[in-house]
């Protein structure tokens, strides 16, 4: 199995666009729209997005956050959120009518797998899964932080440098600068 890349912003449009309208063999499915633009603005893993409730948003002094832990490391996660953000999750949870303590979204992980497979094969997109829009929230923030990897690292929970890295697929631009003026020839 290859491994999944991020998405380009390009992609992500055509993917949720192709998500919302019926197609041959491919129905619309708003749910999976919500999950993966909850995944491409907070980096969560699908499995937390999946395990998410209302009750996991809170205000604070500072604004909105979301606090859960990971599924996978058992880190606890305790990040702010965009109001918009916030406001967007309340009112698909409020639109089918869940309460505050339950799971959000009822979808497998399966499930959200399958259907993803089967939009990106319909686009002709290769190494695409639910996992490129967590890589998408990661280049996102690389860039924005203009290419703090240690930014990426700590917005990820990753547990090193040398794993934000290959996850970015990217080597430090500082490092590359430096590798590609270094010469020490002595004659």
């Amino acid at each position: 199995m290859s491994t999944s890349r991020p998405i380009t912003n390009e992609e992500h449009r055509l993917i949720m666009q192709t998500m919302s309208e019926n197609h041959i063999g491919i129905r619309a499915n708003p749910e999976i729209i919500h999950i993966l633009t909850i995944e491409c603005s907070t980096g969560l893993r699908l499995s937390d997005i999946l395990a998410m409730k209302l009750s996991d948003i809170y205000l604070s002094d500072h604004g909105y956050r979301l606090k859960i832990v990971e599924r996978k490391t058992k880190k606890e996660r305790n990040v702010p959120i965009p109001l918009e953000l916030q406001n967007y999750i309340t009112e698909y949870a409020i639109s089918i009518g869940c309460k505050r303590d339950e799971r959000i979204f009822k979808l497998t992980p399966r499930a959200v797998t399958k259907y993803i497979k089967k939009v990106v094969d319909y686009l002709g997109l290769e190494n695409v899964s639910s996992h490129s829009w967590r890589k998408l929230y990661a280049l996102t923030v690389y860039e924005k932080t203009g290419n703090d990897i240690v930014s990426v690292q700590q917005a990820l929970l990753h547990s090193s440098l040398a794993v934000t890295q290959r996850y970015l697929n990217r080597r430090s631009e500082k490092l590359e600068q430096v590798l590609q003026s270094h010469c020490n020839i002595v004659i």
